[in-house]
């Protein structure tokens, strides 16, 4: 996990990159300059404080054969931004800039007293072509003080999916400068309303390009991910009951797994995908039960007086974080999968709710109400290390990992447009806004990475 930047310059073993959504690596005679530089070299590694990001440069990206200047700059906007909202660099201005508009991207093109005279650390240098409908792009990633390439890499796509090669391309840089994968090409669902009722949509983690999955007209809500990104879960009225449904996002086949009569509400899939936990009240109080995926029930989890809800799995399945209000106020506590030795997690504040895990098991972020609105806080499993992320006039709630536990997407209405989806660091800075004020959001959860399952020390 990369705690936060930078301030340190190891020298490493550079692995060979991982396979991205688009074609990212060299793969034929042309490109064999860019596989070679594929080798042992010196990478920046990512240690220090938030509050000293690394000067990164990313100049124009160079056009070549078929590529316009607009579409050039539409995908160096997508990369910039991805680059902007990781919070580890401090993207240099243009401005500052004096290198001549007629250097290369490859090595040999360019000189490196023009680097650091502006004080770049990091350069990324990339050129884009068209060939009909395929976007190619190559990328160059540099240590500046070290006059060292550090990655090499040609990255293509459909020139109608952008987006997409950008993220791809940001992906390669993170790699490049962090040894760790990126983030940018994840998906984020979340409850929207555009003005045609509160639907559930799939995102970029970005919070651009939404993509409906419910479209009933109805009120849904609380939509998770199973846990190989193909189906997704949510509760829905459109039948006059707050109903279980999962839609598979393979078919776009919707199938009502759960109406008992009264909530069938808040489910969380199982990491393994054999069993969601969900709350019930079809025996009068709200109970936490698991359920297979068919919508059987497999065995009842609480069974203490009071409202329980809002269950949370470990990353390992082990444990179960729900909210409860057995002692009075909504609380936080933790529970073994089968319910047994439960135990209280949260003691301070009077209204906890919305737990979730870190990737690596070791702490639950939460929404917790301080001074009459809430705010988003991390505490230790054991119950110790709390700390308050966020603190604005505002309800700040809904709180979500991404894969790599490095960031928090969460909801909050504080720049007076609604609730809208907001992403920060996980130790709480570099709070950004991701959507853009048309709508309101809610319940939004980070879907899995789809390159697979990431290891934590």
């Amino acid at each position: 996990m990369i705690r936060s930047p930078w301030l340190l310059l190891a020298t490493v073993l550079l692995l060979a990159p991982s396979a991205f959504a688009q074609d990212a690596s060299p793969n034929d005679d042309e490109d064999a300059a860019a596989a070679e530089s594929d080798r042992v070299g010196s990478f920046i590694t990512i240690v220090g404080g938030s509050e000293a990001a690394m000067p990164l440069a990313m100049p124009d990206f160079k056009v070549e054969g078929g590529m316009d200047r607009p579409a050039a700059e539409a995908l160096r906007a997508v990369v910039e931004r991805d680059l902007r909202l990781s919070g580890y660099f401090e993207l240099m201005k243009r401005e500052a800039f004096v290198e001549p508009v007629t250097a290369g991207v490859a090595p040999g093109e360019f000189g490196w007293d023009e680097w650091r005279l502006p004080g770049a650390v990091a350069l990324v240098k990339v050129a884009a072509a068209v060939a009909g409908d395929e976007l190619s792009t190559r990328l160059y990633v540099y240590n500046v003080e070290a006059g060292q390439q550090l990655a090499a890499r040609k990255i293509k796509g459909p020139v109608s999916d952008m987006s997409g090669v950008g993220h791809t391309l940001a992906n390669a840089v993170i790699e490049a400068l962090t040894g760790e994968r990126g983030i940018f090409h994840t998906k984020v669902v979340a409850v929207a309303n555009f003005g045609r009722g509160k639907e559930v949509y799939v995102f970029d983690y970005d919070g651009t390009n939404p993509q409906p999955v419910s479209r009933n007209g109805s009120i849904n809500l609380s939509p998770a991910w199973s846990p190989d990104g193909s189906r997704i879960s949510y509760t829905s009225y459109r039948d006059n009951n707050p109903d279980l449904w999962v839609t598979d996002l393979r078919t776009n086949r919707h199938t009502k797994i759960s109406s008992f009569p009264g909530i069938n509400a808040g489910a969380r899939w199982s990491p393994a995908g054999d069993e969601l936990a969900l709350t019930l009240s079809k025996d009068g109080d709200s109970e936490i039960y698991a359920m297979q995926p068919d919508g059987s029930i497999i065995r009842r989890i609480t069974r203490q007086f009071g409202i329980d809800v809002s269950p949370s799995y470990s990353p390992n399945g082990t444990t179960l974080a729900f909210v409860s209000s057995r002692n009075g106020t909504p609380q936080l506590f933790l529970a073994d999968r089968d319910g047994g030795n439960v135990r209280r997690l949260t003691h301070r504040g009077g209204h906890n709710v919305s737990p979730s895990f870190s990737p690596d098991g070791r702490k639950v972020a939460f929404a917790g109400r301080d001074e009459g609105r809430f705010d988003i806080f991390v505490v230790d499993i054991d119950g110790g290390g709390l700390r308050r992320l966020t603190q604005t006039a505002s309800d700040d709630e809904d709180p979500t990992w991404s894969p790599d536990g490095n960031h928090i997407i969460f909801t909050s209405a504080r720049d007076g447009q609604g609730k809208q989806l907001y992403m920060m660091n996980a130790d709480g800075s570099n709070q950004t806004r991701l959507t853009d004020g048309n709508g309101s959001y809610s319940n939004p959860q980070w879907g899995p990475d789809p390159l697979g399952p990431r290891t934590f020390e």
